[in-house]
């Protein structure tokens, strides 16, 4: 069993709890008292002077502002009570081992102590204690053997008098200024305080000390109140604890029964969608009687009509062939049921919860009215759904007409403002239903393109344009060196930043295009070099060799790859031709020469393909486009020179969309034309200009599958899209 401490070690530890600043946790050092009597370390408020803002000292604990003198923290009052309490852990620590004590008043150190004088604050021997009994010297000194000391360890130590020195002359302060009511040194009288009223310390003291007692009875009386207060926290604390556990009891008893509630509600759901499962599939189970049937009569006819024309004597399968309905092979159940919770718990909790069906648009539409559907299996919850249409270029939100039909089921109607990639976000109760947002493609009709709907600006000279299947947006920026890469809403994402001669950089980037894989494809006309990059940027492969030769380039300014059997083609500007690789950059073949004739060029800029292969090469001083098929030989070609519609004038980039319509950029008439594949004039939209739809040398055309239109308007430094 430990022993009980003795009354000496704690106080001593009570001692040392009150000795540690609260800022650095360490023994105080030069403490400084605040005007809230908290104490911290000089140091430590000097580093809190300093991290403030405005160079004020608040206290850590209170946060009460301290106002500073003039001279800082170091002017602040000494911390006296502090000092006094360290002189009282020394003597402490001295009291707390009697046995080594040695008199610290005579020359004979060993002698042993055995008395303590409070006003000395020293242990002393006998002898010393005899001389303090006698000697007028020490006449009112109190002297107590040590165990008296360790009895009354309260007044162990009689606080010293300490004089303050005044800052401005480092005296001794033994005056009181009246009318300042400062502590002043005999200097301060004959500069600072000349000709003002001022006496001795121990004079005035007396009348103050009075003052002061006298003002610490209101301060008793708030100490009382704080008492009083802190009592009644504590009732107060105890009266809402029980009340706390009585409504937890009332809210648990509340919840349990809406957990049966519940329970019984889910059983009702689970049973509703069961019986809703069941006639999905008995509905597909009849539709696959009608199918086998079909299956049946066709594998009959099939038989009997060979075997009829084997003997001589076919029948007519006519009649069978027109009564065949290809929507009979559909499905026509889906699995585009969710369970939408309610956002509130309602009183009646037959009400919470709902099954529905969304039937949305999920492919290209050449409508601007698109009309989806929403419906509650139960109509008994048929909360109104809430639905917006936001474009994924443009961000703009197309907000919905919601229309209801009658047993839960609702109509969501919309009409875009804009083409290409949406998104339909359909809530309910605050919360989107499963599956959403659904995404829809608005189809821009041809009649109806030429409209910028989203502009890229502060490019450095962009040339090609392409996307991925992100949608995000590629171009070729030839004054900078380098390729960035767009989001779908035109914020720019990363740079293939590769600047230079050396292999994997550029010097002069024109034509871009994107693989299957999502890998980029850049010529360089600066470094006549075709360049492979993954999509993140790394270098995959790269072809580096100027020259007329095979797979040499002289000026490379456009760029390609087909769809249909995966290679690259490039177009070389200088060279006149057009180069074919493979889709790992090796050389297969190349067609065309410097002419006018059919298959020649001359300055071909730009290629492109369609969804059948056929190559599509702007011949742009010929003014025409050329038509060839997948291994370059000649098909057709259409347009010539002129500012008519169908005419060309010096045409320089070049792309087919998915239905096969050419969109072709010209710069002599700063506008892009539209045709169809075999060449016939659909629609053309630009003029020459800075403003918002014209253009400045349009070199480089992309289109997506919805039919926005991208142009690098090269003169205006921008990438202008077009619904």
């Amino acid at each position: 069993m430990a022993e009980r401490p003795s009354a000496v070690q704690e106080a001593l530890s009570k001692v040392e709890d009150q000795l540690s600043c609260l800022v650095c946790l360490e023994p105080y050092t030069n403490p400084r008292l605040l005007s809230c009597f908290h104490v911290y370390c000089q140091h430590c408020l000097e580093d809190i002077v300093a991290h403030n803002r405005q160079g004020q000292l608040e206290c850590p604990k209170c946060r009460r502002p301290t106002p500073l003198p003039p001279t800082g923290v170091s002017g602040l009052q000494a911390a006296f009570n502090i000092h006094h309490l360290f002189d009282i852990q020394e003597t402490l620590k001295k009291v707390n081992k009697p046995q080594k004590l040695a008199c610290e008043k005579c020359s004979k150190t060993t002698r042993k102590a055995t008395s303590f004088c409070r006003q000395c604050t020293k242990f002393i021997c006998d002898l010393c204690t005899t001389i303090h009994k006698e000697y007028e010297e020490f006449e009112g000194h109190e002297v107590v053997t040590i165990e008296k000391v360790e009895g009354d360890l309260i007044r162990l130590v009689s606080p010293k008098k300490t004089s303050p020195r005044c800052p401005k002359h480092d005296d001794i302060m033994r005056l009181y200024c009246e009318p300042c009511g400062e502590l002043i040194c005999i200097h301060c009288t004959v500069q600072i305080h000349k000709d003002h009223k001022y006496c001795v310390i121990a004079d005035t003291f007396e009348s103050h000390k009075k003052e002061i007692l006298d003002s610490l009875g209101p301060v008793e009386k708030q100490l009382e109140a704080t008492d009083t207060a802190l009592v009644n926290l504590d009732g107060r604390h105890a009266e809402i604890v029980d009340h706390g556990g009585k409504l937890a009891t009332n809210i648990h008893s509340k919840f349990d029964e809406l957990h049966q509630a519940l329970y019984t509600r889910e059983g009702e759901l689970m049973a509703e969608l069961e019986g809703h499962t069941q006639q999905q599939l008995k509905s597909l189970s009849a539709q696959r009687e009608e199918v086998e049937i079909l299956q049946t009569q066709r594998s009959s006819c099939l038989h009997f009509v060979r075997e009829s024309i084997r003997t001589g004597s076919p029948g007519d399968v006519r009649e069978l062939v027109d009564t065949f309905d290809p929507n009979t092979l559909e499905p026509r159940e889906t699995t585009n049921t969710c369970f939408v919770p309610s956002a509130q718990l309602v009183k009646d909790s037959k009400n919470f919860g709902a099954l529905c069906c969304v039937n949305i648009p999920s492919k290209a539409i050449t409508e601007q009215k698109i009309t989806a559907y929403y419906r509650f299996l139960s109509a008994k919850n048929s909360a109104p759904p809430e639905a917006k249409l936001i474009s994924k270029i443009t961000d703009q939100a197309t907000y919905c007409v919601v229309k209801e039909r009658g047993k839960g089921e609702y109509e969501i109607s919309y009409q875009p403002t804009v083409g290409g990639a949406s998104e339909l976000i359909v809530r309910v109760g605050g919360e989107e239903v499963a599956g959403s947002p659904f995404p829809v493609a608005v189809k821009t009709p041809i009649d109806k393109l030429g409209t910028v709907i989203k502009t890229i600006n502060d490019l450095k000279k962009p040339r090609g344009v392409a996307l991925n299947q992100a949608g995000e947006i590629i171009v070729a920026e030839r004054d900078a060196g380098i390729v960035s890469i767009f989001s779908p809403i035109g914020d720019k994402l990363r740079t293939l930043d590769t600047r230079g001669t050396a292999v994997g950089e550029m010097k002069n980037p024109r034509g871009v295009a994107v693989d299957g894989d999502d890998n980029i494809l850049v010529v360089d006309a600066g470094n006549h070099r075709l360049l492979k990059f993954s999509r993140g940027g790394d270098l995959i492969a790269a072809v580096c060799s100027h020259g007329d030769g095979p797979g040499q380039f002289n000026r490379p300014t456009g760029v390609c790859v087909n769809s249909v059997n995966g290679k690259v083609y490039v177009a070389d500007n200088g060279a006149h031709c057009v180069h074919i690789f493979n889709s790992d950059l090796t050389f297969s073949s190349k067609f065309g020469s410097k002419g006018s004739g059919n298959g020649q060029f001359s300055y071909p800029w730009n290629v492109a393909s369609d969804c059948s292969g056929c190559v599509y090469v702007v011949d742009c001083n010929n003014h025409r486009v050329q038509v060839f098929s997948p291994n370059g030989g000649y098909l057709r070609q259409f347009g010539k020179r002129g500012g008519g519609n169908g005419e060309l004038n010096y045409p320089v980039s070049i792309c087919v969309n998915s239905d096969d319509l050419v969109y072709v950029g010209e710069r002599g008439n700063n506008r892009v034309s539209v045709f169809t594949c075999e060449g016939v004039f659909l629609k053309s939209f630009g003029s020459k200009g800075s403003g918002p739809g014209q253009f400045n040398s349009p070199l480089g055309i992309a289109v997506d599958q919805c039919g926005v239109v991208y142009v690098s308007d090269y003169g205006n430094n921008r990438v202008q899209i077009f619904s």
